[in-house]
């Protein structure tokens, strides 16, 4: 394997010692002359090879450009190339791999021939290995095809797998021509089913050295090959093969392809199949065919229950699963802690899915229904655990009212038992109370999310329309939904408790309900009352309406009453799921520092960057562009990451599967690649950090389309410069599908399934899409090209017209076709009908006139264009952009105008968590200002060069150009002053009084003249003095925000 990856290769043994000394030392004069010599005496073109290399080193271009001729040559070469030289040549050209020189083209072909001609040589494995760290499929498939051929009759299985694997990965990759496609998908399918054929009719013992399918991964790649390129109706007749099917290898002990099957029989929907290969997989360890529990988990016990009841016989398949569950149930005491759980959950599971007249044929009892039962004995013995509430809080959504009252009221507070009489004062009888009214509370917040606790009204009442649309059967109260009432009560009570915890009496019970649990009570109970106090500001499901300001329709002081309160456990209980919670609300906020500041702590994997890094850093730079002024680039852990995964040409340790014989893990790997070179997040890191070097005025060092994959910078550099997003964004099309993967599983979730999680209306704006990338990959496109200016040792033909001339008509086809490519994008984005779904109202607007500002710029790039007829389209669109413009200036100057005013605390707040509809005013008037100034630019440059007056554009469109410019400069002058007014708003003494006023209300007013809600928070959080530090942190980060922004160019 060459070693130019870490250095020059070493060189022959024969090679003099001299010579070899030089070549290490990197004395490339001296090795020039010493290889020229030799070359001449022996005429070994190994010598000529090493000289070539030796020049490439030095700096003239002419010995560079000698290397490219002489690699042209060797590939044009018929011969077998020698080895040597092409891993001279290799290590030579490796700075132009990717640019100049495509492997594909080069080194890939010439080491299939060297592979041709020496395929039982040990360096074959390194040329397919060198092949597969370029990702040259192609050159790869040739070469394992070598391979599978010399050693078609040896020990070594693996050849033949790397061969079909290798002929999958291009039949089903960009690498592989139409008309080729088809060949390579039969030629994989066909070999694995010949080999599956054998197998299965093979009347011997199969030995580890038979070239069939004898491992669960050789297996696996079978069906997996058979999924794509076969029929379904061959997929599920081999599925029943007694050898190679699904239970045939459960008995082997092999349980992936058993998985992998019932996922794909379940999008298929296939139910009669997941059911028997369900029952007869339980019924293995029931035989004693497998271990007892081998299969015993509940991804089968769900599947097996759904199928169940959706199968064709749904009766006697529901008859038979109670059978196996009951034979389970008796065995139940052999199984382990973690089976027994599962074995519980299955009779959870199987009794809310069998039908309702199967569980209370006589119906009578409606409370106390079995499922209720099951509930109660599920909890009796598991309400301790840690994860209890999730396992269980999908069953009580789906609970009646009579239900769901008869278990929080009746069943509940049952389960601690009695105390003792003996032990009046037993830690662990209260530690059980505890726990189990957090558990109440948990489930009485989730079942407000549930549409059965509530009754319809009239919705109009003696004439007069309600409000007010429902009842709520547990308060008997006018209720929406969530019913206000109830949450009100849930918050009081869940601060009683939080408050009894605290009491010096109870407050060392705290350890033995961590040691009981796992986790502090209080983090429930801050979490319970947290997210009720979300819903009271008057979030709701279909809220934030993005149609318009989140603080049009909710109360902030309220808002900021749960941030307290959770802000407050932090500190008690290190939680990332609160964590992230609070970074959301944070940002929610506008405190982007403070945000920050919980983020860091979280140490966000390098596996997870890609999921979770959209959480913290999208919007960022319209948020808090200070940010960026770090001396740790922002950025940082998110590019070294994508430098790390997406430098090479391949997905990383690809290799390694290969070594291993991991063959399913290779198609998972190159899948997982895929998709991590067209995520949302890389496009989001890469426009998120061009926006904040272009706040502070900053060089950007690549255009958006042209950052390298790999080249000559090292990764400190790259990180220095903010430059670490190291793919080719250029094949980035229009037509590429932009992958969303963030991850939200973290969050703490109370909701039911009936409406969204509490993340979702958390959120600033629509969270990362396909269609909000493409938008703002090409305005950054369209910024590069108004923005460009050409090197500083360019110097601009001007004493030769002619050459000027064809310069000019150059540079006017190419601005051209990209300004047209790009409006024809726009165009095509925005007019999606679902389009506003993904996008703030501010975005909107800022991408409506960016897709307006490029004809205007289009119309002076052609002459034909720049005359008479264009005015009045040139006029329109002028007047729709200033139009515009007007709008925002007014918008800016309502928000600003009422911070001198009373209520000068809310009203900034109003505005502080607002800065994202700004920085759109902001990069809306300098889209327009930057396309105004090119057009004159260009202009001025046209009429240089032609003295005729016949190019230029009329007086009537630059006065036209001139008033929009004059919009724009306005506008930005009165974003500067908005700037100005908040820094002095928040300069403005007593804002620590006047944060603690909003929250815990005004110091003097009296305790009972204060509301619950006030009260309940107050009881948490120990009153003005335990909310201090947190008010302090809050107006702090303000204060940062806005100095920051404050630093920001408005020109």
């Amino acid at each position: 394997m060459s070693s130019y990856s870490y250095g020059a290769p070493a060189l022959k043994s024969s090679v003099d010692l001299q010579l070899q000394t030089a070549w290490s030392d990197s004395k490339w004069a001296l090795v020039v002359r010493l290889a020229a010599k030799q070359f001449a005496t022996s005429k070994d073109p190994y010598y000529e090879a090493i000289k070539i290399c030796a020049e490439s080193q030095l700096d003239s271009v002419r010995e560079k450009w000698a290397l490219f001729v002489a690699l042209d040559d060797l590939v044009k070469s018929k011969g077998t190339p020698d080895l040597d030289i092409i891993e001279l040549y290799e290590w030579a050209c490796h700075e132009f791999l990717g640019g100049e020189i495509k492997f594909a083209e080069t080194f890939g072909p010439l080491r299939a021939r060297w592979v041709k001609s020496n395929a039982k040589s040990p360096k074959a494995t390194e040329c397919l290995q060198d092949c597969l760290e370029h990702w040259d499929l192609v050159n790869s498939q040739q070469i394992a095809t070598r391979l599978d051929k010399a050693y078609a009759n040896a020990v070594d299985r693996r050849y033949r797998f790397w061969y079909i694997v290798l002929t999958h990965l291009l039949s089903i990759s960009p690498q592989c021509s139409d008309g080729e496609r088809n060949i390579y998908k039969t030629l994989a399918l066909k070999t694995l089913q010949r080999a599956a054929d054998f197998t299965e009719n093979a009347e011997e013992e199969l030995k580890q050295t038979d070239r069939l399918l004898l491992l669960e991964e050789e297996v696996c790649l079978f069906y997996r090959v058979l999924l794509a390129h076969g029929t379904k109706e061959d997929y599920l007749s081999r599925l029943q093969s007694p050898k190679l099917g699904a239970i045939g290898q459960l008995k082997k002990g092999n349980k992936l392809l058993f998985y992998e099957a019932l996922d794909t029989l379940e999008t298929w929907g296939e139910w009669d199949q997941i059911y028997k290969l369900c029952a007869e997989a339980l019924r293995l360890g029931l035989k004693g065919e497998t271990k007892l529990f081998f299969v015993c988990d509940m991804r089968i016990w769900k599947k097996f229950v759904g199928a169940a009841t959706k199968a064709t016989d749904s009766e006697t398949a529901l008859s038979e699963l109670q059978t196996i569950l009951k034979q389970f149930i008796g065995l139940k005491d052999q199984a382990t802690p973690m089976y027994k759980k599962n074995i519980s959950l299955a009779l959870l599971e199987t009794t809310f899915r069998l039908p309702v007249t199967a569980l209370n044929p006589t119906h009578e009892n409606h409370r106390g229904t079995p499922r209720v039962v099951q509930l109660a004995l599920f909890l009796d013995q598991y309400f301790e655990k840690y994860a209890t509430f999730d396992d269980i809080k999908g069953y009580v959504a789906e609970l009646s009212f009579e239900e769901a009252k008869h278990l929080i009221q009746d069943v509940l507070p049952l389960i601690p038992g009695e105390v003792s009489a003996e032990n009046p004062n037993d830690l662990t009888h209260k530690a059980n109370q505890i726990v189990i009214k957090a558990m109440e509370l948990k489930l009485r917040y989730l079942l407000t999310t549930c549409p059965q606790t509530l009754s319809p009204l009239p919705s109009v009442i003696d004439g007069k329309a309600q409000d007010k649309p429902f009842q709520c059967l547990f308060c008997s109260n006018p209720a929406s939904l969530p019913c206000e009432t109830c949450l009100k009560k849930i918050v009081v009570d869940a601060s009683s408790t939080y408050a009894q915890l605290n009491d010096k009496k109870l407050l060392d019970l705290v350890p033995t309900i961590i040691s009981l649990v796992d986790r502090d009570p209080r983090l429930d109970l801050a979490l319970v009352m947290g997210t009720a106090l979300l819903k009271l500001a008057g979030l709701r499901p279909q809220i934030p309406n993005f149609a318009q300001s989140l603080w049009q329709d909710v109360k902030a002081d309220t808002i900021l009453q749960a941030v307290l309160i959770l802000d407050t456990q932090l500190k008690i209980t290190n939680h990332n799921g609160l964590r992230l919670l609070l970074v959301q609300l944070y940002l929610l906020f506008g405190c982007a520092s403070y945000a920050h500041e919980l983020w860091r702590p979280m140490d966000v994997k390098r596996t997870i960057q890609d999921s979770l890094s959209p959480l913290f850093f999208d919007r960022i730079s319209s948020i808090s562009p200070g940010l960026f002024l770090g001396t740790r680039p922002l950025l940082e852990p998110l590019g070294s990451y994508f430098h790390n995964s997406l430098r090479a040409d391949c997905p990383m340790k690809i290799w390694d599967a290969f070594s291993f014989s991991s063959y399913t893990s290779i198609l998972d790997m190159a899948e997982f690649d895929n998709k991590l070179r067209t995520s949302c997040t890389v496009i989001m890191a890469l426009v998120e950090e061009r926006r904040a070097r272009r706040c502070f005025g900053g060089e950007l060092a690549f255009a958006v389309d042209d950052y390298p994959i790999t080249g000559t910078f090292s990764l400190p550099q790259l990180i220095c410069n903010l430059l670490t997003l190291l793919i080719f964004t250029a094949d980035i099309m229009e037509t590429t599908t932009l992958i969303t993967k963030t991850d939200y599983g973290s969050f703490p979730n109370l909701e039911s399934a009936h409406g969204p999680a509490i993340q979702e209306y958390l959120r600033i704006g629509p969270g990362l899409s396909n269609e909000r990338s493409h938008l703002a990959f090409l305005t950054e496109q369209y910024k590069d090209l108004l923005l460009y200016k050409p090197p500083k040792d360019y110097q601009p033909p001007k004493d030769n017209p002619a050459k000027a001339h064809a310069v000019a008509k150059l540079d006017r086809t190419y601005t051209d076709e990209v300004l047209r490519r790009i409006r024809n994008s726009l165009q095509d984005w925005l007019h999606k009908p679902d389009i506003a779904t993904h996008l703030t109202p501010a975005e909107n607007t800022f991408y409506t006139v960016v897709s307006l500002l490029v004809p205007l710029v289009t119309m002076s790039t052609n002459p034909s264009r720049a005359r008479p007829n264009v005015s009045p389209s040139l006029n329109l669109l002028t007047t729709s952009i200033k139009s515009t413009l007007g709008t925002m200036k007014a918008g800016l100057l309502s928000a600003s105008n009422p911070l001198g005013q009373d209520n000068l605390v809310q009203r900034t707040i109003s505005v502080l968590a607002d800065m994202p509809t700004f920085a759109n005013v902001r990069d809306t008037a300098l889209a327009a200002k930057y396309s105004t100034a090119w057009v004159a630019a260009f202009n001025d440059r046209e009429n240089e060069l032609d003295k005729t007056g016949q190019w230029g554009l009329l007086r009537v469109v630059i006065a036209e150009i001139m008033a929009l410019e004059s919009a724009a400069i306005k506008t930005l002058v009165e974003a500067k002053g908005h700037i100005s007014q908040l820094k002095a708003a928040l300069d403005e003494s007593g804002w620590l009084d006047g944060m603690i006023d909003v929250v815990l209300g005004k110091e003097d007013t009296p305790e009972d003249e204060l509301d619950e809600l006030t009260k309940a928070v107050s009881d948490v959080v120990g009153g003005r003095a335990g909310a201090e530090e947190w008010a302090s942190r809050m107006v702090e980060s303000w204060r940062e925000g806005v100095k920051g922004w404050g630093m920001v160019r408005m020109e």
